[in-house]
């Protein structure tokens, strides 16, 4: 557990620690999951970034998410765990950094910082959905 959270304090540190919400509102979904998660889950979604393997736990492959919903993907529920700031159960341990929190962090109460941290979660939902696998059928 210590070297998890030693990753994740590791991983929080690696961006901008001074940088805002509205410093990351202009860059894709893209950029956004390859600055903020694709140390652990990896560039594809499989799970497999460079520090997912110093992990305790299996670090989430993110391709399967619809497919394990019934080929759905729950795009709320994806948004609430990566904001981070509403316990998700289902989620398991807070391994994974409290995004949302962190983004506005710097200015807590500007209403501008909350919707660029809105923006910036919805890009990274919205990334992580065009990481998805064919379900089955198709």
């Amino acid at each position: 557990m210590r070297t998890a959270s030693l990753i994740c304090t590791a991983a929080l540190l690696s961006w901008n620690a001074t940088a805002s919400a509205a410093d990351y509102v202009a860059m894709s979904g893209q950029e956004l999951y390859g600055r903020f998660c694709a140390s652990c889950h990896g560039m594809t979604g499989r799970g497999d970034g460079p520090v997912a393997s110093s992990f305790k736990v299996e670090v989430p492959d993110l391709t399967l998410i619809a497919r394990r919903a019934q080929g759905s993907y729950p795009r709320d529920r994806i948004e609430r765990i990566i904001d981070g700031r509403f316990v998700v159960g289902a989620h398991g341990s807070r391994t994974m950094p409290v995004w949302g929190e962190d983004l506005s962090r710097l200015e807590i109460g500007n209403p501008d910082a909350e919707r660029a941290t809105r923006v910036i979660i919805g890009r990274l939902a919205d990334y992580v959905w065009l990481l998805q696998k064919p379900s089955a059928e198709n």
